[in-house]
């Protein structure tokens, strides 16, 4: 009698291993940081042109007023006319899997004034048109890379939560990066996104 009770516990606790979900916390996930031009918040790299300036901790500069969906500040990056965008990554605490599936949520916006100097014109102008946020996929040891989800046009004024399914397929990843890009009609024009309060990383049963 015994072994049946140890048998039927020890069933137990290793389909729970088994059937238990990763969840990967991110770093600051809320963008964090004293409010300031050309600058990455605290946890998170900068990965846009070396020739440009990092993403900016808002709100406050550029004439972005819009107040943080969660926290006192966020970060807004800007696409360009001569081609080039902003974006910012993190190393995780805990990959995400090939053939595994996640959830990750973050809210997005769009500033209807980001005001500042074009490369391309010499002029100062308005980065006001829509964006599209892109999500990679990264492993740092072999450089693969992967787009594992990418927004629809961000061209509301206000904070708007977007869900995204997460399925690498190429490989392992350890780092997680979040790209600003023209949205379909809008290349190479200058534009901005803004984002706030990340989820954490939840695998799920695909």
């Amino acid at each position: 009698m015994k072994n049946i009770i140890f048998c039927a516990l020890l069933s137990l606790i290793l389909g729970a291993e088994t059937t238990a979900q990763q969840t990967i916390l991110l770093k600051n996930p809320s963008f964090e940081a004293e409010a300031s031009a050309g600058s990455t918040p605290t946890g998170w790299i900068n990965l846009g042109a070396n020739n440009e300036s990092p993403p900016d901790i808002q709100p406050g500069s550029f004439d972005v007023t819009l107040k943080p969906q969660h926290g006192e500040t966020y970060v807004g990056m800007v696409v360009r006319d001569n081609n080039t965008w902003e974006g910012i990554g993190q190393r995780l605490s805990g990959g995400l899997m090939k053939d595994s599936a996640y959830t990750f949520s973050i809210w997005l916006a769009r500033s209807p004034l980001y005001v500042s100097f074009s490369r391309m014109t010499g002029e100062v102008v308005s980065y006001a048109a829509p964006t599209t946020l892109k999500i990679w996929g990264v492993n740092s040891k072999t450089n693969q890379e992967e787009l594992l989800a990418e927004s629809e046009a961000i061209d509301q004024s206000k904070w708007l939560q977007y869900n995204f399914t997460l399925n690498p397929t190429v490989a392992d990843f350890d780092e997680i990066d979040l790209m600003a890009y023209y949205a379909k009609g809008a290349e190479k024009k200058n534009g901005n996104l803004l984002m706030d309060n990340c989820s954490s990383i939840q695998q799920v049963n695909k």
